[in-house]
């Protein structure tokens, strides 16, 4: 999988304490126990840590039944952020 798919992982476990057995490519994102709430959260901490501009206007971020390697996919097509984003 991309880099990005395994930072989606890497957060998933260790930020939201999804056990990393459950944590598949194409299991959804509500397969997985999140609700609409944690996948906002989810995408700040990966916004935060990629150092990316997560495209939250995505419609494929905006569903639960979108799966982890969509969601890896729309992420890897995010542009970096601007320094003055990531500093503050």
């Amino acid at each position: 999988m991309t880099p990005v798919y395994e930072a989606v992982k890497s957060v998933l476990i260790s930020h939201f304490n999804i056990p990393e057995d459950t944590i598949r490519p194409q299991a959804t994102l509500e397969d997985i126990g999140l609700d609409s709430l944690a996948v906002v959260e989810l995408l700040c901490v990966l916004q935060d840590e990629l150092g990316l501009r997560v495209p939250t206007g995505d419609d494929a971020l905006k569903s639960l039944q979108v799966t982890l390697a969509q969601a890896a996919a729309v992420l890897d097509q995010a542009q970096p952020a601007p320094v003055s984003e990531t500093l503050a």
